[in-house]
């Protein structure tokens, strides 16, 4: 597996200050992150991404993200993309008015890396952001948020994607990886899945309790604390996770320290990183990372 992440701008991230955005209450608004510990914090990941076997690839950030005005959010590559993880991108189409010229931009980056581009139709109400999915390849199952996704956005990917299951979670959250993530085992299929309920609508809870009955994997529920939390009080993004095969790599442990016993039972290694300066930016691991 190659993990793709986004190098910084030349100029300091978000120098001149994290912006806010109405529906991500992460963001700590003209907070200027310390960009030392940012460099390391970013350095941590690739040599843990390193030691685990994993290529890792980088991509510039594009000059023109890096002039007045700002648009430093490309440094959370997630978004404007999601692979299949076999030499196929489809470029998604964000709700976010100031990221949508990111995923032009990305086309063609991808395409120098020998990625096969695909475009989602540019239809009505066709929205898609990398954050509001997972795709688990190994079973060809797509997990999507309805926030920022459209409904007719997660579909489109999904028919893209030729996916076997698409299980669509509706939440109070803009992004899906903002509480939510799948659990690989060593193959690769998936063996449990870390949730915070309480984000959740009542049918997308239906919805997941199903799945994870029918596939006979348990669910693991986590305070709103561990996800973005909320506006008043922050959380600490540990379910914004990269899941592997074998191994979850997350920015902080979780409240139930159990859970990483649980994990280990399942012959998953978790590993905890800091990402303490992204999160002022509102994103953490999975949103600096993407797989292809």
């Amino acid at each position: 597996m190659k993990i793709l992440l986004s190098k910084l701008p030349d100029s300091p991230w978000w120098g001149c200050g994290v912006p806010s955005y109405d529906d991500n209450p992460a963001m700590q608004l003209g907070v200027k992150p310390n960009q030392k510990k940012l460099i390391k914090e970013r350095s941590q990941l690739i040599s843990i991404l390193k030691n685990i076997d994993i290529k890792v690839l980088e991509i510039p950030f594009p000059d023109e993200f890096d002039s007045e005005p700002k648009k430093h959010d490309f440094v959370f590559i997630r978004d404007p993309f999601i692979s299949d993880q076999n030499g196929n991108a489809i470029i998604l189409k964000m709700r976010q008015p100031n990221r949508i010229s990111e995923s032009l931009v990305v086309a063609s980056l991808l395409e120098n890396l020998g990625l096969n581009i695909i475009h989602l139709p540019d239809k009505p109400n066709m929205y898609a952001e990398g954050g509001e999915f997972y795709y688990c390849a190994k079973e060809n199952i797509l997990f999507s948020g309805i926030s920022r996704n459209s409904i007719l956005g997660a579909e489109t990917v999904s028919e893209l994607l030729n996916v076997d299951e698409l299980v669509i979670l509706d939440s109070s959250s803009f992004h899906l990886d903002t509480f939510f993530t799948p659990v690989l085992n060593p193959n690769g299929l998936i063996c449990a899945l870390i949730v915070c309920m309480e984000i959740l609508s009542s049918n997308s809870v239906k919805d997941l309790n199903h799945f994870a009955n029918k596939k006979g994997i348990p669910i693991i529920n986590v305070p709103i604390q561990d996800s973005i939390g909320t506006k008043n009080s922050p959380g600490s993004f540990s379910a914004n996770a990269l899941p592997l095969p074998g191994v979850l790599i997350g920015p902080n442990h979780f409240t139930n320290r159990d859970i990483d016993i649980q994990l280990e039972k399942m012959d998953v290694m978790r590993i905890v990183t800091s990402t303490t300066q992204f999160e002022l930016s509102g994103g953490s691991i999975h949103c600096i990372t993407n797989e292809i």
